[in-house]
This record gives structure tokens, sequence and C-alpha cells, in this order.
């Protein structure tokens, strides 16, 4: 009889831990030049940070189809700009979306107020991003919002990147941060919010901020952080450069190891049960750039050992506005952002009228 009994209690303990087991599961979309990253919590709610760029759209959902997402619980977008909103509303359209927040920046890109009219038609909540605010996932799994800085910045490189949403997930130990496309101001707000209270920043890993731009990504930011893993997303032969060398020796630099999803495809995170951050790649075909051309370059499987060179900068364009062939924005001749085109690739507009008259949008950078 005793034996029963401790056969019984061993079994009823046995299913108690497989019961209280549980995966949390980041993936980062390759879905060209822009964000997309899908968490998965332990008790199954999903959140999807940024929608990527309208070329990207067909990924995110065959990846969200193929991981068998039937309704997204939360939707975050870091910032108004194209490159991270471009699939949301037809992620909205294709299944239920239950709430939306972001920063509520200003913006008046149609793109934008387009998705917010979507979101209003498929009844979708949408809220504002608060500081501070602490988003429960089910099994003690957080979102903490650590951006955007309140009051807004202003008058930095742009403010609209500045003021990206900037979460930090964590679940039994593990951490992830998602930064957005914050400019180094945004960073030294983080490290001086943060300053007394080192632990509320540091993650195990980093999604890179502005697809591993030469300007985001400071070495006091880094430090800070201090992360092991760190994924950039950005597109296959993309006109910006991204990611920068000089960004990568900063990452590399701190210890963390790199994974990139123009080389290797979406890249996911998996942690069972809170042990240490399993990361896996699936090779996907590269998305078309936003010009309808496609790349015949394969995404290779391993993580490059070494950083591509950065673009030798454009010579600035003294007037009108300026675009890269593959975009749908233009810009002006002193924004940073041209100076990362490639000459092969640029144009120029003697007139805001004719850059429009091309189908193209004005920049969210700088808004010309």
């Amino acid at each position: 009889m005793y034996k029963h009994v401790c056969s019984l209690l061993f079994l009823l303990a046995l299913l108690t831990a497989s019961a209280q087991a549980a995966d949390l599961t980041v993936t980062f979309v390759s879905c060209g030049q822009g964000d997309a990253a899908l968490i998965v919590s332990p008790t199954g709610k999903t959140v999807l940070v940024d929608g990527g760029p309208p070329e990207g759209t067909e990924r995110l959902l065959q990846v969200l189809k193929k991981r068998q997402i039937s309704a997204i619980d939360l939707v975050i977008l870091s910032h108004p700009h194209l490159d991270h909103l471009g699939g949301l509303a037809q992620v909205a359209k294709s299944m239920p979306v239950r709430m939306f927040l972001d920063a509520g920046f200003p913006s008046t890109s149609p793109p934008y107020n387009n998705l917010l009219r979507v979101l209003a038609e498929r009844g979708v909540a949408v809220k504002n991003a608060t500081l501070g605010r602490n988003i429960d996932l089910g099994d003690g799994a957080t979102l903490t919002l650590l951006g955007p800085p309140s009051p807004f910045l202003a008058n930095t490189r742009s403010d609209v990147n500045a003021n990206s949403v900037v979460a930090r997930l964590q679940w039994r130990g593990r951490t992830v941060l998602f930064t957005g496309d914050a400019e180094p101001e945004a960073e030294r707000f983080l490290l001086e919010q943060h300053g007394k209270d080192p632990e509320l920043l540091r993650s195990e890993l980093l999604k890179v901020a502005h697809h591993g731009g030469r300007y985001s990504s400071t070495a006091p930011f880094l430090r800070a952080v201090s992360p092991r893993l760190a994924v950039i997303s950005s597109g296959v032969g993309n006109d910006y450069g991204h990611p920068t060398a000089e960004t990568m020796t900063r990452i590399q630099a701190v210890g963390a190891t790199l994974y990139r999803t123009d080389l290797q495809g979406d890249i996911t995170a998996l942690s069972h049960d809170g042990q240490p951050w399993q990361v896996t790649a699936e090779a996907a075909p590269p998305v078309a750039k936003a010009s309808h051309g496609s790349s015949t370059t394969p995404a290779p499987s391993l993580v490059s050992s070494s950083p591509p060179a950065a673009p030798t900068p454009a010579t600035p364009i003294e007037e009108g506005f300026v675009a890269s062939r593959n975009s749908k924005v233009f810009h002006r001749p002193s924004c940073p952002s041209v100076a990362l085109i490639l000459a092969k690739n640029r144009v120029s507009f003697a007139s805001r009228a004719a850059a429009l008259a091309s189908g193209r949008q004005p920049s969210g950078d700088c808004s010309p």
C-alpha cells in the first residue's frame, strides 16, 4: 500500500511539473528592410512588435500562419515609420487584434493614418504607450515600457525615432529589450532614467535599434544593457548600408553574439521553463526591395564572421529633394539618411511637387 501511495505521489508530481513547464518564444521575422517581432508567452498570449515594411507583409503573414497564430492580443508600434508599420493594416484585416499601443507621437503619415482607420473599422482598442507601464503576459511574463520618453524628446536627429516605444520582456530570469529606432538621445534618456537601478535596463537579448544604423547603439548604452545576444533586422542589399560596420563592432565589443535577419532569415529565441535562450535561424527567401525589384542573393545559414564595409557616403545635394530608387520616401538634402543612400541608387527632384509626383511620401526622418 505504501509503495502504491508513493508511486501515485510521484506520478502526480511529474504531471504537476509537466503542467507548469512552458515556453517563451520571440521570433524576429525576416521581412526585409524593417522590423517585426512576434512574442508568444508561456500562456499563449501573442504580441506583435512592429509589422515590417509593405513589401514584407506577405512574409509576415506566412510566419504567423506557420506558427498557427489566429489572433494577436497586442500590437506595439514602436514609431510611425513605414518600415515598422507597413504590414500591420493587413494583419488587422487577416485576424482579430485585441489592442494596439504606440507612442502617440504626432504624425501626418498617410500609411499611419490608414492603419488607424483600419484599426477603428476592426474595433481594435487603440491606446498610448505610457512610460513605466507593466503588461502581464501570463505565468509571470511581463512587458515593461521603458519608453517613449516623457515628455517627448525634441530637436533630435529624428524626433519620430527618438520617441520610439522601448519595451523590456522578462520571464523567469530571461530578458529581451526591444528598442525600435531609438536615437542616441533616447539611449541617454534610458541611461539617466535607470542610472540608480541599472538592472532594469540590463537584458540578455537586444533587438538592435534602427537596423544597425551607425548613430544608435552607442557604447555607453551597450555597456549598460550588456547583452549576450543581439539581433539586427535589416533587408538584403538595402540602400542604407545597414547594418554598419562601426555598430557591429560596438556590439561585438560587449561580447554579444550577433544574429542578422538579412543573412540568416527568421531568428527565434526560445526559453523552455526559464532555461537559457536557445537561438535558431530559419533561412527565408529575400524580401523584394520597395521598388518591387527582386534579389537573388540567398540568405546564408551562418553568422557573418566579419562585418561588411560601410558604404561610401554620398555627396549631399545642395538643392531640391533626394530619394533612393528603391524607397517610397524622399528626404531633404541635409537629412543624415541621404548620406547612407548608395550613389548609384540616389535620385533628386528639383521641387517637392516633383518628389510627390514620383509617388513617394515625405520621410519621417526629416519631414521634407
